[in-house]
């Protein structure tokens, strides 16, 4: 898949950020790493898979049921970004 969309809000940009540094993790756990709201950040993350940066997988570990994660190629993009665009 192909990253779409470099142009990023600022809570989109909290998001990668966070998955980034951290790895895959719940949607319950980026909206309490984030202090973003659980439907907002459902909402970021469906649009974030969109447009390449993010996907979702089933997890039976996860008390979500699922994992969100960097893709591949957003991963390599931010790996050697120096920076990330945000909208204003």
């Amino acid at each position: 898949m192909q990253i779409k969309n470099f142009q990023l809000s600022e809570d989109e940009n909290q998001v990668l950020s966070v998955l980034a540094r951290s790895g895959a993790m719940s949607p319950s756990r980026l909206s309490a790493e984030t202090l973003i709201l659980p439907g907002k950040t459902l909402e970021l993350l469906k649009g974030l898979v969109e447009n390449g940066f993010v996907v979702i997988r089933d997890s039976k570990e996860s008390a979500d049921g699922m994992l969100v994660a960097l893709t591949p190629e957003a991963r390599d993009f931010f790996e050697f970004s120096s920076t990330w665009q945000v909208k204003r």
